[in-house]
């Protein structure tokens, strides 16, 4: 097989993602980096590319954002993080890494999935890493 790019290998993640129950279980969609909207209120996909080594066995790290709008609390109105949520899309994006069929890449997590505050729009973000691994030879 030979060498991927770094478009080629974030492309193949993309479709990945896009035919998984990951994506089946969010409101929103799947994108690359770059194109999801910026007023968009939904829970979206954003898959990027991170880092790639060329080598008899290409390796890297893929990063996945999951943005989850946030909630609102009843009794003063404020706009918090989506604890429930994340927590289950945290599990989903475990399950992703873990039970990914792909014949082409070897998968596995980089770090712990993370949510974080997307500064500015009411909403956090999941940030999962994952490592990748494939056999060019």
């Amino acid at each position: 097989m030979a060498t991927k790019t770094e478009k080629r290998i974030e492309r193949d993640f993309y479709e990945f993602v896009c035919n998984s129950e990951l994506a089946k279980s969010i409101s929103g969609t799947v994108y690359r980096k770059g194109m999801r909207p910026t007023d968009s209120n939904k829970e979206d996909i954003v898959v990027k590319f991170l880092a790639g080594m060329d080598e008899q066995v290409q390796s890297g790290i893929m990063v996945l954002n999951i943005y989850v709008p946030d909630t609102t609390i009843r009794s003063t109105g404020a706009k918090v993080e989506d604890i429930k949520r994340i927590d289950e899309l945290e599990e989903l994006a475990l399950s992703f890494v873990e039970n990914n069929d792909s014949n082409e890449y070897d998968l596995s997590k980089d770090g712990t999935p993370k949510s974080l505050e997307a500064e500015g729009i009411e909403q956090h973000f999941i940030q999962v890493r994952i490592k990748y691994r494939r056999i060019t030879i």
